[in-house]
């Protein structure tokens, strides 16, 4: 009988130590720990904005993307009674015809963002009448003022003239704030415009370069340019290259120099897009910009 009792204390103190043995081979993962950076890369996030496919159709008008955090009335829609806007999704920040912002809830540990008009005014050509204005940008707790003296700077003095139109539109994406500032040197003609685009970070407030956008959205510095290539090249096929000047203009604007000052945005229909300033083409004006969805 004691040796019996002496087989079942032995076969209880395996039993325990397997159990303690088991335990300490469990595994706990942490995630690995990331430097922060100054705009974090959206293609690893589930942005505010649908995610949109790289091969998306060229065109410069597209449905507004009713996954937008933030869209803005697009600068090219003729009417200036179109009525604002009163009611905004969750997570999503509109703006009117006016150009003041409708804040919503902010997803948590995004700073607030508001985008108003630093100036506005209305004035006549013939009876038609239009509204120019040009934005000021805020993000809650940052300095901006860099960017918006910048911005005032550049349109101050235009949007004051009765010949001339200044709109923006604008979309806020997770860590990225991006304006598209449109000119109608004419008002009311497309074919006078001319694009700016300032992109600001959400975490510092300041104006971010080239290289930190195409980070922030997941694109190749190689495959952005392919890109602008392409647009370029399909803007060229309305002008003929019949000429020496003409050769000189197509070739000056292909170059890779040239390229390489198209601006990455994301446009106010939630679409990543491009703006390339003043290429040369033949004809009364001597340069037009580009722009153009990815």
């Amino acid at each position: 009988m004691g040796k019996f009792k002496s087989l079942v204390s032995i076969a209880l103190i395996m039993s325990m130590t397997a159990g303690i043995a088991g335990c300490a081979q469990k595994i706990v993962l942490t995630p690995p720990t990331t430097s922060t950076a100054t705009v974090p890369s959206e293609s690893s996030d589930e942005s505010e904005t649908t995610k949109e496919s790289e091969t998306t159709k060229e065109s410069e008008t597209t449905k507004e993307s009713e996954t937008s955090e933030t869209s803005a009335t697009d600068e090219t829609k003729e009417s200036e009674t179109t009525k604002e806007s009163e009611t905004t999704k969750e997570s999503e920040t509109k703006t009117s015809e006016s150009g003041e912002t409708t804040a919503t809830p902010t997803p948590s540990g995004l700073r607030k963002v508001s985008i108003t008009n630093a100036y506005k005014r209305t004035f006549k050509v013939g009876k038609k009448s239009y509204t120019t204005r040009y934005p000021k940008i805020t993000v809650k707790g940052l300095n901006t003022s860099k960017v918006n003296k910048e911005i005032a700077n550049q349109f101050k003095s235009i949007a004051k003239k009765n010949k001339s139109r200044v709109t923006y539109s604008y979309c806020v994406r997770k860590y990225l704030i991006s304006v598209l500032v449109t000119v109608e040197l004419e008002a009311g003609n497309k074919n006078t415009r001319e694009y700016y685009v300032y992109n600001v970070s959400r975490i510092n407030g300041k104006k971010l370069t080239r290289a930190q956008v195409l980070k922030s959205l997941g694109i190749k510095e190689s495959t952005f340019n392919s890109k602008v290539l392409a647009g370029v090249k399909s803007v060229w096929k309305n002008y003929k290259k019949d000429t020496a000047a003409a050769k000189k203009m197509y070739n000056n604007d292909i170059a890779s120099k040239k390229i390489a000052t198209a601006m990455p945005f994301i446009n106010s229909n939630g679409k990543k897009a491009y703006v390339l300033r003043q290429i040369e083409v033949p004809g009364s004006r001597p340069h037009i910009d580009v722009y153009k969805t990815m």
